[in-house]
């Protein structure tokens, strides 16, 4: 764990509902209805680690093309 990290406790309930504590929610800027990925390296089964899913990519490859102007204007220029 590190200086930046949220720690709770949260339990398992019936039909393996998860509920995470207010503190994880507010800390990880969640909202209801995100999805998750849930990971069990079972080499060490005593750690379960949740990856928020993306429900958008856009902006995400940014800086890959440099300028997107001028990217798009050398890519027109194949289209000739």
């Amino acid at each position: 764990m590190t200086a930046n990290s949220v720690i709770a406790e949260a339990r398992l309930r019936g039909r393996n509902q998860l509920t995470l504590p207010e503190s994880v929610v507010q800390a990880g800027g969640l909202a209801e209805g995100e999805r998750f990925a849930v990971e069990i390296d079972l080499a060490d089964p005593d750690t379960v680690r949740l990856h928020r899913l993306r429900t958008s990519y856009a902006g995400t490859l940014r800086d890959v093309y440099g300028d997107p102007v001028a990217a798009l204007a050398e890519e027109r220029k194949d289209w000739r």
